[in-house]
């Protein structure tokens, strides 16, 4: 996809400052100057960057933000505006997802590109994280049958037994890799016991539910509050790739 903003501002002459002082760079511009047109532009086109001004007519700015956010959170939104209190800010940075925001003292060719740039480089980032997530998903819907014929066979063949270890290991690597690279020291160690404990039980036979409640709490009893916050959800996925009745 290439690189392109939407420029929302209800100031034309703004507007063609920007287009003129942007008009030298590599990527696509389109430009509104009320709330109305811009939301019209969000629904024909995918936007990887959305500057924006406060003060709109027919749909304010925050309205716009909160619109965006919720039909199209992968635009990276920044806000640029001639008024900013402190109120403001802190809705704009807490509840509306506001990737930088300026007030229009701002230098458009100076630390607005910079901004712009860093944003295109953002949405990219998350695009990638959600193709690896999605591609994580189906491999794990993927493995399920292969998973449920390995774990029988594992019962009546000691390669293939080792086979499933293999397998599972895999499998939950693959699921865990990226979450474990964003986790700290001690919450990897704790899903990587997790994962053994699981492994050996999965390869011992049949997996019961009070046997999965047992190895969590087990895990649990080791986790602070945070800990056992962060890695709930993850336990609840490996539970579902693995396919227990």
């Amino acid at each position: 996809m290439e690189n392109n903003l939407l420029f929302v501002n209800q100031n034309r002459d703004i507007i063609r400052q920007f287009v003129d002082v942007m008009r030298e760079y590599d990527f696509a511009i389109d430009t509104a100057d009320n709330g109305r047109d811009a939301v019209a532009f969000l629904k024909r086109r995918q936007y990887k960057v959305m500057i924006t001004g406060m003060d709109l007519t027919q749909v304010d700015g925050s309205k716009l933000i909160a619109y965006l956010n919720k039909v199209y959170p992968q635009t990276v939104c920044i806000v640029y505006t001639r008024r900013l209190e402190l109120a403001h800010l802190k809705l704009l940075v807490n509840e509306r997802r506001v990737f930088r925001i300026f007030e229009n003292t701002a230098d458009f060719g100076g630390e607005i590109y910079t901004a712009i740039m860093y944003a295109f480089e953002h949405y990219d980032m998350q695009q990638k994280e959600t193709q690896k997530r999605l591609i994580l998903e189906q491999k794990l819907k993927n493995g399920q049958e292969s998973l449920i014929a390995l774990k029988k066979a594992a019962l009546e063949d000691k390669s293939e037994r080792e086979e499933t270890a293999v397998f599972l290991q895999t499998l939950f690597r693959v699921y865990a890799k990226n979450i474990k690279i964003l986790l700290p020291r001690r919450e990897r160690q704790l899903l990587f016991a997790y994962e053994a404990d699981l492994i050996s039980r999965l390869l011992d036979g049949s997996v019961q539910t009070e046997d999965l409640q047992e190895i969590r709490q087990k895990l649990f009893d080791a986790c602070d509050d945070a800990q056992q916050k962060k890695l709930g959800p993850i336990v609840e996925k490996m539970e579902q790739a693995i396919a227990i009745n």
